[in-house]
């Protein structure tokens, strides 16, 4: 199963008007969500400060012009600032000015020895930051510096939130750590988390009760923990389901003590959970209220679009409303939208912002190019009087389409990868869908497949973060029957020589282990193919041998019939003639024998050498026998 990469987002704190987004260039970009546009688009200094990797909103007061300071009533309200605070890839914080466009402050120099992971504000002029080098910041916007630090390893941490009302700091990687901000201490511990987290949320509900919402990478589920600042390896109070891997949360809890929960999965989903927290329970899993899922309006396929976050903004007449915005990191559209929680399933119909960009980039360079191009008359060819001596055919010429053109535009083409590979060679969308869902009937069709081109075309079409499960997978069927090796040995060699590249990238040790049970595998079979050769050998001369016994039919044509009457009348003729030339017949009539069965073996040509001098005995004992009754019959001749 893949992981879910982090996204580092958020809504600004003045009811959602604003969204700021770090796409995976570190480039910064600023939406107006009440006019669904983008307002902004930074782009830092890779070289003095370097890409964002962590942002929080912040609100600061503005300073009073000099000239009417003294003016100001005691009461009056000073006009905030909206800025941004940025943790950047070489540990610096500064602060991005949303009216200005650029950033104004950087917060001193004693700064993280890495890239930060995550930041957070308290709401009273201070910052809180984490990184890589396993230390937590503490940052005054006052003073610009750096006013406390302390060590929260040894894991790496990767997210943080602030807790007002026990003043504590809850910084997650597998576990969450809370520490006291005051004391640095750490109070709390809750462990539950598989995977690293990639996502947190918190909310304050009465009576100054305060829970932690976390996801984790590789888990679908939301967790939540209670907040009392001790015990250790703390459960968690309760659990959601979801039906993907998680990457953004929201939460709001109402003035009737409702609380809302919203998490937008990696396939693009909005999870909506209605829940009351005094009856939270740990014993049982709680599945979302209603899903919400954005499709495009396309005349021909039905395509996904992808929800990139959401937001719960409070409005008395629009109770359950929602702010949600879909698309891409760079084209991103926001819409309000009152969920239909007697569905399960609310599928929302609306046109891709790929779709719409291009279509307002046409429109605008159609319009340039005909403001500033001559304009030129349109005249219709048919309606032209031409003045010509020579007389002019008054037929009207007849446009119509031939039947060729009718029936090529009929044709239906099967759709083309841009390398000319057809798209149903490639099994990529099923291979994923299987290594999530560990469905091993699905696994075992996909991979089942044995056409190379279809193997070539699958793998390089395949997320690289689905390389790794592949990998598992076929050390797994390595280990099982004959079938399963030989197609485990096309992907596996396929999935070498097309993402060599990704394999050689990796830690050395990590792909030892993925490769040790194929390596161990090979030496087996190796160590064993001696004995095996001998072996099949040994059971193929048998069964040669076996064959040739079978086709050899010995003397079936040269059987001796013997019949008693047909041996006396050869006998009255032979007497007649030429022992001797009788003899020397028989010898060449076998001898033509011998000649045509020249295929047999040795063995057989003795035995028909066998048979020859046993006929020309028989032949001798019947001349003697006919020699004696002439003597007997000359005796009694000469008697009478």
């Amino acid at each position: 199963m893949s992981v879910a990469k982090k996204h580092v987002l958020g809504f600004s704190p003045n009811g959602g008007k604003f969204f700021a987004l770090v796409d995976e260039n570190g480039i910064l970009r600023v939406w107006d969500t009440e006019h669904n546009t983008l307002k902004q688009e930074f782009t830092p200094n890779l070289q003095e400060s370097g890409g964002c990797k962590a942002l929080t909103w912040v609100t600061v007061a503005a300073s009073r012009p000099k000239k009417i300071r003294k003016s100001l009533p005691p009461g009056t309200l000073i006009p905030e600032k909206l800025y941004i605070a940025l943790g950047t890839t070489k540990g610096l914080v500064v602060l991005y000015s949303l009216a200005s466009g650029n950033i104004e402050r950087t917060l001193g120099d004693d700064s993280h020895n890495g890239p930060i992971t995550s930041i957070a504000y308290d709401n009273n002029g201070h910052l809180y930051t984490v990184g890589t080098d396993c230390r937590a910041l503490v940052w005054s916007l006052a003073e610009e510096r750096r006013i406390g630090e302390w060590s929260v390893g040894p894991e790496k941490p990767l997210n943080i939130t602030y807790l007002p009302k026990s003043r504590t700091l809850a910084i997650a990687s597998r576990q969450i750590k809370i520490y006291d901000v005051d004391t640095k201490e750490l109070v709390e511990t809750c462990t539950g988390h598989s995977g690293e987290v990639n996502s947190i949320a918190s909310f304050t509900y009465q009576n100054n009760v305060e829970y932690v919402l976390t996801t984790a990478k590789m888990e679908r589920i939301i967790s939540f923990w209670k907040v009392n600042k001790k015990g250790r390896n703390k459960a968690s109070t309760c659990t959601l389901l979801m039906e993907d891997v998680a990457h953004s949360l929201a939460c709001e809890v109402r003035d009737d003590g409702q609380l809302r929960v919203a998490s937008v999965t990696r396939n693009g989903n909005i999870h909506i959970y209605l829940l009351n927290v005094e009856s939270l329970s740990s014993e049982k899993y709680i599945k979302p209220k209603v899903t919400l899922q954005i499709a495009s309006d396309g005349a021909d396929t039905v395509e996904p679009i992808l929800a990139v976050a959401a937001h719960f903004v409070y409005d008395e007449q629009r109770a359950h409303e929602i702010l949600f915005g879909y698309g891409t990191r760079s084209l991103v559209t926001f819409e309000k939208y009152t969920p239909n929680y007697s569905e399960k399933l609310n599928v929302i119909v609306r046109t891709d912002p790929k779709k719409l960009y291009a279509k307002k980039k046409r429109s605008d360079q159609s319009g340039t190019q005909e403001a500033l191009k001559t304009k030129i008359p349109i005249v219709s060819k048919t309606e032209v009087e031409y003045n010509s001596a020579l007389p002019i055919s008054k037929k009207k010429v007849q446009n119509d389409v031939p039947m060729e053109a009718r029936l090529e535009s009929l044709t239906i083409e099967a759709s083309k990868l841009p390398d000319g590979k057809l798209q149903s060679q490639s099994k990529t969308q099923l291979l994923m869908q299987a290594l999530h869902s560990q469905d091993q009937t699905m696994l075992k069709a996909v991979l089942d497949a044995k056409d190379r081109e279809t193997i070539k075309l699958t793998l390089e079409r395949l997320p690289l973060e689905y390389i790794s499960p592949l990998l598992n997978e076929l050390s797994t069927m390595l280990q099982g029957k004959a079938v399963n090796v030989r197609c485990a040995l096309l992907w596996l060699k396929s999935l070498v020589m097309t993402r060599m590249s990704v394999l050689m990238s990796e830690d050395k040790e990590e792909l030892r282990d993925k490769l040790g049970i194929c390596l161990g595998i090979a030496e087996h079979r190796l160590h064993c193919i001696t004995e095996a050769i001998q072996v099949s050998g040994r059971v193929q001369l048998v069964i040669n041998h076996m064959k040739l016994n079978a086709n050899n039919h010995l003397n079936e044509d040269g059987v001796l019939i013997v019949d008693d009457d047909q041996d006396e009348l050869n006998a009255s003729q032979i007497t007649d003639k030429n022992w001797s030339d009788v003899e020397d017949e028989d010898i060449n009539t076998n001898l033509v024998l011998d000649d045509d069965d020249d295929d047999n073996d040795e063995d057989e040509q003795m035995e028909a050498d066998d048979d020859v001098a046993a006929d020309v005995e028989d032949l001798a004992m019947t001349q003697d026998s006919s020699e004696d009754d002439e003597n007997e019959s000359d005796t009694d001749a000469s008697a009478g």
